[in-house]
């Protein structure tokens, strides 16, 4: 997959089918998203397949025209973190930390942080 930030459409678009249980199509997504023209969602499909956040999950049929649906292939958690530089991720992490007052959380957390420092070697 390719880093990239996401547009305004791109990130609508990319919101509706995050939200879904199901693989959408076109029309689908401008049941959705109303404010959004068929091109528009055409186009954007198009380049979010293009640079791998969605992929084509099956046919199924609108009216008497069969369509392609369309799944997400990046989760919103995993776009959320690429997204995030790492130093502003490590100053959110350090935040978090100061803010917590739940022991079991920072057992977690220490649990997590030596299991990646075997995995590292340090």
């Amino acid at each position: 997959m390719k880093e990239t930030g996401l547009t305004k459409r791109e990130t609508q678009i990319m919101n509706v089918l995050w939200k879904s249980d199901q693989p959408l199509s076109a029309f689908d997504i401008l049941t959705a998203s109303p404010d959004l023209s068929r091109n528009t969602i055409q186009i954007v499909l198009k380049k979010l397949q293009t640079i791998g956040f969605i992929e084509v999950a099956g046919f199924g049929y609108h009216k008497n025209a069969l369509t392609r649906t369309f799944r997400p292939i990046i989760s919103q958690t995993e776009y959320m973190g690429e997204s995030l530089a790492r130093s502003t991720s490590l100053e959110i992490t350090k935040s978090f930390i100061k803010s917590l007052d739940d022991c079991q959380t920072l057992n977690d957390l220490d649990t997590l942080i030596q299991e990646k420092r075997k995995e590292l070697g340090c």
